[in-house]
């Protein structure tokens, strides 16, 4: 059984009784937490450029929960500083969107239900010491798998391949980053047919 199948799996066992999981993660993070930091838009990147990869600018940190709670984000963390907990506001106080962190030596897993309390995707990164090799991800409509690429210390790309359930062949698209003065400044999609896509900024 391939890892892909085996994480589809944990989907499947995870989305047949979503309430208790979330509700055993919740618990779980209480006895665990030992900061949070609250922002409006998300700021944190667990994962490389997470958030700039969703097409976001970073947001910018709160020192409580606003009054309008729309995109306000608030990161758990552990006593080691790892995220363990990502929850995002709707339009209210009862629209969130959860996304729990298992950090395991030389993996990352991230459990993501939707504000209704379903099962909206599993993710699990393989780690070659402090950085991300490659994430494979079962969700609702779909999987897919994302090879990291480096040069030096600086990630280069990502390779995408996603396959809708029922689809035979999964299609595939690179992530570029691009770089100035060392830092991060803009993401490419590049797809097999030459289209080129600007994701950031």
């Amino acid at each position: 059984m391939s890892e892909i199948q085996k994480l589809g799996e944990q989907f499947h066992a995870i989305a047949s009784k979503s309430d208790f999981f979330m509700a055993t993660y919740s618990d779980a993070v209480k006895l665990r937490v030992a900061r949070t930091l609250i922002s409006k838009g998300p700021l944190c990147n667990v994962r490389p450029f997470e958030v700039q990869r969703a097409g976001f600018k970073p947001g910018k940190e709160l020192k409580s929960l606003p009054a309008a709670l729309k995109d306000t984000h608030v990161y758990y963390f552990d006593g080691e500083g790892r995220v363990i907990l990502v929850e995002s506001y709707g339009g209210s106080a009862a629209v969130i969107n959860r996304s729990f962190y298992f950090h395991e030596r030389g993996e990352l897993k991230s459990v993501h239900f939707n504000a209704g309390g379903s099962l909206r995707n599993v993710m699990l990164s393989f780690l070659d010491g402090a950085r991300i090799a490659q994430d494979i991800n079962f969700g609702k409509f779909g999987e897919g798998s994302y090879d990291y690429r480096y040069e030096d210390d600086r990630l280069h790309s990502i390779m995408v391949r996603q396959r809708e359930h029922g689809q035979e062949n999964p299609t595939g698209y690179q992530i570029l980053f691009g770089y100035v003065d060392g830092e991060m400044d803009n993401i490419l999609h590049v797809f097999a047919n030459g289209y080129q896509e600007q994701r950031y900024p």
